[in-house]
C-alpha cells in the first residue's frame, strides 16, 4: 500500500470551529458521517469557519451573511478583518461564501442599515473594490451562494479539494514507492 494512501483515508473529515454558532452553521456535528464524508466534528480552526481534518492547511472556507457582515469587516473594522486574512495564508484554497445571492447583495432594498440610497450603492461599491482587491491579492475565491445552497457549496468545495489534493498524493507516493 502506498504511503498516501495509508495517511489519507477516501472519505475526509470536516471540521466546524468552535466558534461558528450553532444557529448558523452550515453542518451539524455528526460523528457517523454521510456517504462523502467521514464525520462531521467541532474542533478550534485557527482560519475561518470550515477546514479538512486529515489536510489542516489545504482548505478553509469563512462563512459570511450577507452585504451587511460584509460591510462591516471590510468598511468598519478592516483592521480585524485583515488579522483574519492573515490567518487563511496557510491554506492554498481560501474560500469566503457569502450566504446572499448577488443580486440580493446588489439590492439597495437590503442595505437599509445605511440611510441613503446613494450612500448605500457607495457602501456597495467599496464592498465589491474590497472582493476585487482580495481576490486578487489574496487568492481568496468569494461565492454567493444564498442562504439555500451555501452547506451544498461548502461540503463540494471541501471534497472536492481533499479528493484532488489526495489524488495528486497518491501519484506522487506511487513514483516515490516505484523509484525505490
Amino acid at each position: 500500500m502506498s504511503r498516501a494512501k495509508s495517511q489519507f483515508p477516501v472519505k475526509p473529515t470536516i471540521v466546524i470551529d468552535t466558534r461558528e454558532k450553532l444557529a448558523n452553521r452550515l453542518f451539524s456535528v455528526n460523528l457517523q458521517g454521510d456517504d462523502q464524508v467521514a464525520a462531521y466534528i467541532q474542533q478550534k480552526v485557527d482560519a475561518g469557519d470550515y477546514t479538512i481534518l486529515e489536510m489542516p492547511d489545504l482548505v478553509v472556507i469563512e462563512k459570511k451573511k450577507d452585504g451587511k457582515e460584509l460591510y462591516g469587516n471590510f468598511i468598519l473594522k478592516p483592521d480585524v478583518f485583515m488579522r483574519a486574512v492573515e490567518r487563511m495564508r496557510q491554506f492554498k484554497h481560501k474560500y469566503i461564501i457569502i450566504q446572499q445571492t448577488y443580486a440580493e447583495f446588489l439590492d439597495p432594498k437590503k442595505w437599509t442599515f445605511i440611510g441613503s440610497t446613494q450612500r448605500r450603492f457607495q457602501a456597495m461599491a467599496a464592498v465589491e473594490s474590497w472582493l476585487i482587491s482580495l481576490s486578487q491579492n489574496e487568492d481568496i475565491h468569494f461565492l454567493f451562494t444564498g442562504q439555500k445552497h451555501a452547506p451544498r457549496a461548502a461540503k463540494k468545495i471541501l471534497i472536492k479539494t481533499y479528493e484532488w489534493e489526495r489524488k495528486r498524493l497518491m501519484k506522487k507516493a506511487k513514483e516515490l514507492d516505484d523509484a525505490d
